[in-house]
């Protein structure tokens, strides 16, 4: 057996050992029998059954490292062929990168998960915060990471997106996106309350991070989270970084009849989003992740996947919406612009995938859904 796979499979062992999940860990993984011509084909009844949705792409990775992946469709107006590897901005997807380089920094001392934030945002910001009422000595970084510090959403609300829209090209600054949060909406409770998902928190860990580290967010999440070791390559950060050489042109992806293409990357590249990938580097990301490339410990993930003190029926735990399929514990995340990912440790498998309008990530899921159950009953 080849030793990534081995060490994939004792990282899971020792999570099992730890949180209590049952794992699959002998020496057959799930089955291999699904074929790149299976795939495909499924992938294309998806695609014909939804063709106001301009593409799809999907990758799974089972037991033993093997990745299977296919693509419909089309990527830009103009039909260049979508395949599995072009890649999409991943929105939210970021936000599991965003937290394992939170914890990344907690196993090296460099940062207590439980401090209040004003001593680790700027002034400006924690003044702005308070006066809208934010009780910002209490909120502290674990509550930014739980989506349960009492924070709202600048992206989810009409002001943000109505002035995103009617000026695509501006360059947006994450003090500007706090500040609509800020004038717009109030407070949603106190921290540690409630669950509430909020893009603005993720800003504010990405400014966190920037500022015990030193660097660009992008590229202080790519050094913590071992972009270079875990063999993701063609990935890039949105508005930071320029996409590699040898990385395919970026899809256009749609909002309804919105093409966003042309949106200027600031406008989710703080923390909450700014990863553009291809659903394939999605996929051995979190198979790193869980896998144990990524943390020095186990107790680490076990950390991110069990989000001790989480609020009484949140669906959040660091970085993870926590759910079932099939009988399975879930963990994964989505992203605004149709993108998903997830694994089923028990099982040892990982689905990622991305529809190229957001209208379509219900059938997305439901076909990611139906591909787990074929191949675990093969």
């Amino acid at each position: 057996m080849h030793d990534a796979v081995k060490a994939r499979r004792s990282m899971i062992a020792a999570l099992a050992a730890i949180t209590g999940l049952s794992a699959c860990t002998g020496d057959e993984p799930a089955s291999q029998q699904m074929t790149a011509n299976e795939l495909q084909a499924s992938l294309d009844q998806l695609q014909s059954k939804r063709p106001d949705v301009a593409g799809f792409s999907v990758a799974i990775m089972l037991g033993d490292g093997s990745l299977l992946s296919a693509a419909t469709g089309h990527a830009d107006p103009q039909e260049r062929v979508m395949t599995a590897d072009t890649p999409v901005r991943i929105a939210s997807i970021t936000k599991t990168f965003v937290a394992a380089s939170i914890l990344r920094l907690w196993e090296d001392g460099l940062i207590d998960l439980d401090a209040p934030i004003p001593g680790l945002i700027s002034t400006a910001h924690n003044d702005a915060l308070s006066a809208d009422g934010y009780q910002t000595d209490a909120i502290t970084v674990r509550h930014l990471l739980m989506h349960a510090s009492g924070m709202n959403d600048h992206f989810a609300g009409d002001a943000f997106k109505g002035m995103v829209l009617a000026d695509p090209s501006r360059e947006w600054s994450r003090t500007e996106q706090i500040m609509v949060m800020v004038e717009t909406t109030d407070p949603v409770g106190a921290p540690g309350e409630k669950f509430s998902y909020s893009d603005t928190g993720y800003i504010l860990l990405g400014e966190i991070m920037e500022r015990i580290t030193g660097e660009p967010l992008g590229a202080a999440v790519k050094r913590l989270t071992k972009f270079e070791e875990i063999g993701i390559d063609n990935a890039w950060w949105d508005a930071e970084d320029a996409p590699s050489p040898d990385a395919p042109e970026r899809a256009h992806q749609w909002l309804g009849d919105v093409d966003t293409f042309g949106l200027h990357g600031s406008v989710d590249a703080y923390g909450g989003g700014g990863i553009v990938a291809n659903v394939g580097d999605v996929a051995r990301f979190y198979a790193a992740l869980f896998g144990g490339a990524i943390f020095e410990k186990p107790q680490t993930l076990a950390l991110m996947i069990e989000a001790p003190d989480h609020p009484d029926g949140s669906p959040y735990r660091m970085g993870l919406f926590a759910d079932e399929l099939n009988g399975h514990k879930k963990f994964g995340h989505g992203g605004f612009w149709g993108t998903d990912v997830f694994i089923l440790p028990e099982v040892d498998v990982i689905v990622s995938g991305a529809a190229l309008n957001a209208g379509g990530i219900d059938d997305l899921r439901d076909f990611e859904a139906a591909l787990v159950e074929t191949v675990l009953a093969k």
